[in-house]
């Protein structure tokens, strides 16, 4: 007996990290009902505007939550769209997937993956930013990328008090070779070029919808980088942190050290640091990076997209003098945020 086809599908965004996917999911969830009336439903069910808690829960190999959701929708007769950052280790792994694909048929759904593909080089330097601006941890960028080119993670006098920093998944043939090979799933790969062309638009176009007046993303979901000076303010402080006998994770969890960096945040904004942004790299390792990545990023584009990589994503030349500052008026001000955070403490913390 021949299977019927499946009419509907479920679109799984699968982020990764730092590749735009607070943007789409903010543009998302205020577009809800105007995509609903399109036939695409953005189910948020936990109140958020993305599905991380149910990324989080197969993740953790509870799949009965996907069960759960895709009955709640089963009257629907319209497509389904997920969106979770946490998605990517699912997609990346050969089992898994195979799981979401039977889970999803057996809901009367094909499964359709995508995810949004960011230079390496921009990725790196973004995940450096958010590290450095959520007083992770202090290392210097050419440290960061070097352990991250390497597998591994960073090395330092005070790496027991960082949050550590994992390896990323910098080989697309890597990251997406599962997915490339799992039959009866729908792969798509957008490219993050917003110097281009906005990635909701490109969603949108992706899912055969019109681009038309759609309503932006709220301000407050923002997600954007500290600069020059705001970056160079966390470096400091996070050097004035490594003193401290707690790990970044406690002092997050216990004496609130995210107040901390909203004030970073806040001053950051308020004083217009955020408009000259970081860039760490230098010409010589960003010539290290293409030796490294180039073979496997062109073999990539051109079964994804058909073309070169460099067709998708054009070189750009690094800035000059685009580091951290880190002048005698940052260090003071580093140090007078420490010592009124350390005054917070229990004293047996100081």
């Amino acid at each position: 007996m021949r299977e019927r086809p499946l009419r509907r599908t479920l679109h799984l965004h699968a982020g990764p990290h730092k590749t735009a996917s607070t943007y789409l999911q903010a543009r998302l969830q205020a577009n809800r009902r105007a995509l609903e009336r399109q036939g695409l439903r953005y189910p948020t069910p936990w109140g958020e505007h993305s599905h991380r808690q149910l990324a989080r829960a197969l993740q953790a190999g509870r799949f009965e939550a996907l069960e759960q959701l895709l009955a709640r929708h089963r009257r629907w007769d319209g497509d389904l769209l997920l969106s979770a950052e946490h998605f990517a280790p699912l997609v990346s792994d050969g089992t898994a997937l195979a799981r979401l694909q039977r889970l999803s048929q057996e809901a009367g759904f094909a499964l359709h993956v995508l995810s949004v593909v960011r230079p390496q080089a921009e990725l790196l330097n973004s995940f450096y930013a958010h590290g450095l601006g959520r007083l992770y941890g202090a290392p210097s960028f050419p440290a960061y990328v070097r352990a991250q080119l390497a597998g591994r993670r960073l090395r330092g006098p005070a790496r027991r008090r960082w949050i550590r920093m994992a390896p990323l998944v910098l080989d697309p043939e890597q990251r997406y070779g599962a997915l490339l090979q799992q039959a009866g799933v729908r792969a798509s790969f957008l490219p993050l070029a917003p110097r281009r062309r906005d990635p909701f638009e490109q969603l949108l176009e992706l899912l055969g919808l019109p681009v038309g007046a759609w309503r932006p993303a709220p301000a407050s979901q923002a997600n954007e980088q500290l600069g020059r000076r705001g970056l160079g303010l966390a470096y400091l402080l996070n050097r004035e942190l490594d003193t401290l006998p707690l790990r970044r994770d406690r002092l997050i969890a216990e004496q609130g050290l995210n107040r901390l960096v909203e004030q970073i945040r806040a001053l950051a904004r308020r004083r217009g640091w955020v408009e000259e942004r970081f860039n760490g790299w230098q010409p010589r390792a960003l010539l290290r990076l293409e030796a490294g990545l180039g073979p496997a990023n062109e073999r990539f584009a051109q079964r994804v997209w058909g073309c070169r990589w460099q067709e998708v994503f054009a070189p750009q030349a690094p800035p000059a003098d685009r580091g951290l500052v880190l002048d005698q008026e940052l260090r003071d001000e580093a140090r007078a945020l420490f010592l009124a955070y350390r005054r917070s403490l229990p004293r047996a913390l100081r």
